[in-house]
């Protein structure tokens, strides 16, 4: 049967423990000793064994109580030695303060018995001193008059020892919260070093989204434009200067793209040219490539996030470089809803070939990164011959 007193509450025994005890038992003996009047040699050789069984007991004994934390061999423990400790009080014969032999048991009861049956264990050593020094005195005045002296002791050691194990468990508390203190700082430190590397890796993938629908977009717009000039130099010298010329105009507003989104790294700006000017503008690229672009603003437009706008102005971009680039599309549209109070929705669509498989390629990743990190929505539309789309909706 296991012990119910905690760990945190017990006091290891040591060297010095067991001197402490030795001491005091020995003690009672000398003062025993040095004050008897009369004694047997039969008597004095019985209270050297039992005192030798009773100081071994008291050092080995505890130790091994203490180290097996078991109930019912500590309770055996205590029985054996106040029935040992109670006949070296009776043969002493009241002689010096020998009574004093019982004490330590106090301290152990406190140590290695359960509260409740710790008090049982102390009135029983208290029984033990009253029962030897009545079977020899057979006069309940001496009984009386050694009392207040023995139960003072008793009350010390008990509260002595209690103290002590409180002081122990308030110890290995501390000790316990400073390690749970130490890990929590090191996962702490673990974590720090984690989100580090998690925001290092959220910023390239920005960076990359950031070139990819920016520059990446007037790119190529800028070799279509270039191809087309380079196809009509030598049979329509006009027109292919004309490619030549948007080609330098992308290059002026892809500059300016650069600008601003160096300008957004910094720091997001709060003012824009309204979305849908902003739609029109980039409509004039998708007019060189022979696709007729169409707008249709749905809702009253109003001011919504920094962050939003980027996000619906990237995706517009993506749209017509799909379209430009795969699509082979005669007309593409574009839908911004404002309809619902806390969203905007953008719809893109061409009628271009489409494709029966949808497969992301960098660009479409980005976007939906990008519709994510702001808490919205994003679809992807194909079918063969019936064109490509897409449609996210953001907060405002």
């Amino acid at each position: 049967m296991g012990m119910n007193r905690s760990d945190d509450s017990q006091i290891r025994t040591s060297s010095d423990a067991d001197l402490a005890f030795a001491v005091v038992v020995l003690a009672s003996f000398f003062a025993a000793f040095s004050s008897m009047k009369t004694a047997t040699p039969l008597e004095i050789i019985l209270m050297i064994v039992l005192g030798t069984a009773y100081l071994a007991l008291g050092i080995y004994g505890f130790g091994y109580c203490v180290r097996t934390q078991n109930l019912m061999l500590s309770i055996g423990y205590f029985g054996v030695q106040i029935f040992l400790g109670s006949w070296i009080v009776y043969l002493s014969k009241g002689a010096g303060f020998n009574a004093m032999v019982l004490l330590p048991l106090a301290g152990h009861a406190v140590i290695l018995l359960p509260r409740r049956i710790s008090y049982f264990a102390q009135f029983s050593i208290l029984v033990g001193y009253v029962g030897a020094v009545y079977a020899f005195s057979e006069n309940l005045q001496v009984v009386w008059d050694g009392m207040p002296i023995f139960f003072a002791g008793l009350v010390f050691i008990v509260v002595f020892t209690q103290m002590a194990l409180n002081e122990e468990a308030s110890r290995r508390e501390v000790e316990r919260l400073v390690k749970e203190l130490t890990q929590a700082n090191q996962q702490l430190r673990d974590y720090a070093a984690q989100i580090e590397e998690m925001a290092i890796i959220k910023e390239r993938n920005r960076l990359a989204r950031e070139i990819h629908d920016g520059l990446g977009h007037y790119l190529t717009s800028i070799h279509m434009q270039i191809k087309a000039a380079s196809a009509l130099l030598a049979n329509d010298p006009k027109k292919s200067a004309e490619h030549l010329q948007k080609a330098t105009s992308l290059t002026q507003e892809a500059l300016a793209d650069v600008r601003q989104s160096v300008g957004t790294l910094r720091s997001q700006p709060n003012q824009y040219t309204p979305l849908d000017k902003v739609v029109l503008q980039l409509f004039e690229t998708v007019k060189t490539f022979g696709i007729e672009p169409a707008l249709e603003v749905r809702g009253v437009s109003r001011e919504i996030s920094a962050t939003t706008y980027w996000t619906l102005y990237r995706a517009v971009q993506e749209g017509i470089s799909n379209a430009c680039k795969h699509s082979n599309a005669r007309n593409l549209w574009v839908c911004l809803d404002y309809s619902a109070p806390d969203a905007v929705v953008l719809t893109v669509k061409d009628n271009g070939i489409g494709s029966d498989e949808l497969k992301e390629g960098f660009g479409l990743m980005g976007l939906r990164e990008r519709v994510q990190i702001v808490g919205g929505e994003f679809e992807i539309f194909s079918n063969p011959n019936e064109g490509f789309g897409f449609s996210i909706k953001v907060p405002v």
